[in-house]
């Protein structure tokens, strides 16, 4: 699923920020394996470069995708690029947006309901 200049887009309603880090946080057993975080557990991925991760969580929520993607890497080549892949009008509670880079996300999982938290995949563009 890494692959070289593709992102990868997931939006979702989570309750705070907080919620949005834990949900994303990795770790390391004592052995030193990758223990992946919430996220990738419940859309079934294996591993990615959690240092070409972005992530926002925002207090008012959107349904506004060229507004809740503003201010990421590459926005300006993104930003019209998922417009044209998103045909629909997104929900109004969208609160939350993550984006990985250098990843093609080809799971079968599309929506995931983790305690409070909605998170639904977008899709994946190229970004070079």
């Amino acid at each position: 699923m890494e692959t070289e200049g593709n992102v990868s887009l997931w939006i979702g309603n989570i309750q705070s920020a907080e919620d949005l880090d834990r949900l994303l946080a990795v770790s390391y057993s004592d052995e030193g394996d990758f223990i992946p975080s919430i996220f990738a557990e419940h859309f079934e991925i294996h591993r990615y470069d959690d240092e070409v991760r972005e992530a926002e969580y925002y207090e008012e929520a959107s349904n506004d995708l060229n507004q809740l993607l503003e201010g990421f890497s590459y926005d300006d080549e993104i930003v019209p690029r998922f417009d044209t892949l998103v045909q629909e009008e997104l929900p109004n509670d969208i609160n939350a947006v993550v984006l990985l880079y250098n990843f093609k996300y080809t799971g079968k999982i599309i929506e995931a309901t983790i305690q409070s938290t909605y998170l639904r995949f977008l899709g994946t563009v190229e970004y070079q």
